[in-house]
């Protein structure tokens, strides 16, 4: 059985045990009462708010692949939605592969040049921890254990890939050494084709030379769509007639979204029931049923959404079977 088969089934089964305890303990009944009472105006704000985030995050990302390949706004927006699709439904990252491979398509240049921007545009992503650690000061909170921990799982993270940034920007000779050695034991024929990737994988990381602008720019984007999403989870809680204040949402809300870097059951399955628990129940009071009522209806209209743009990203690219991606592959 193939590794990538091994991580879907384990992640599927630990997922399954997450929401079995977690049906164990949720009043179905308070759900279907709070659904009935939904607005489902604010819903649609929500829901505006969430994409445009996402459109937000494919801007930035496109501003990263300049160095590599131009393309339209539309164009990596379709991508980036195919991609996060497939992250969706398989929690081994293959999302990030997938986008690498639909640009190879669409525009016909190496896949592997793709990959350095899709690492940086990640890097990106667990900046998120520095505007929650900034909002702590002005949020009325106790940080519960299991918050902590995650703050400090994510600012691993963000040290670990920082590190590895770092150590290609200013030894890129070195770096590409190290990743080499690792490979010494190939044949020849595979083991040169190997190193001829991890060069260009690693010139790729050094997309800000001479570039500082594009540096400043990801972070305000960034910034921008950690907002977009606080509004967006803003927006369901009022639609629940949950009065929570914007920065402990916004909080609350980027600590989970940040918590996708780590491994995830396929769909987030269970995870982000517990994670809204976790962090919204036993770390900022809000009762369990209120907390797991927003969660559910949240994780299945993202989903809705998600595989939506998914769908239309894939179209866009041509790409209507699992053959053609392992074709392309």
């Amino acid at each position: 059985m193939k590794k990538s088969t091994i991580s879907v089934l384990t992640g599927l089964f630990i997922g399954i045990i997450l929401i079995v305890f977690w049906l164990i303990s949720f009043d179905f009944s308070y759900l279907f009462e709070s659904l009935h009472r939904m607005n489902y105006k604010l819903i649609a704000v929500a829901g505006l708010f969430y994409v445009l985030a996402y459109a937000i995050r494919s801007y930035r990302w496109n501003l990263l692949l300049k160095k590599q390949v131009t393309l339209s706004f539309k164009e990596s927006w379709l991508v980036s939605a195919a991609g996060n699709w497939i992250n969706y439904l398989i929690p081994i990252r293959a999302g990030e592969l997938i986008k690498a491979v639909l640009i190879k398509k669409i525009k016909n240049i190496s896949a592997v040049s793709i990959l350095p921007s899709i690492f940086i545009d990640k890097f990106f992503d667990t900046i998120g921890i520095f505007f929650v650690l900034l909002l702590i000061p002005f949020v009325s909170l106790h940080l519960s254990t299991g918050i902590k921990t995650l703050i400090l799982l994510l600012i691993l993270m963000f040290v670990v890939i920082f590190s590895v940034l770092i150590f290609a920007a200013k030894s890129k000779e070195k770096i590409t050494s190290l990743l080499q050695v690792v490979f010494f034991w190939l044949p020849s024929k595979y083991r040169h084709k190997i190193y001829n990737l991890i060069e260009i994988f690693i010139n790729g990381l050094n997309v800000f030379e001479h570039h500082y602008s594009i540096l400043l720019y990801s972070v305000l984007l960034t910034a921008i769509g950690v907002l977009l999403d606080g509004l967006y989870f803003l927006f369901v809680f009022r639609a629940f007639n949950c009065q929570m204040g914007f920065l402990l949402v916004l909080f609350g809300y980027t600590l989970i979204n940040l918590s996708y870097v780590l491994p995830q059951p396929p769909a987030q399955l269970g995870s982000n029931e517990w994670m809204m628990i976790i962090v919204f129940s036993l770390g900022f009071g809000l009762t369990q049923n209120i907390a797991s009522a927003i969660m559910v209806f949240a994780h299945i209209f993202t989903a809705c959404i998600i595989t939506a743009l998914g769908i239309v990203g894939f179209s866009y690219a041509g790409i209507k079977s699992v053959k053609q991606i392992q074709k392309e592959l």
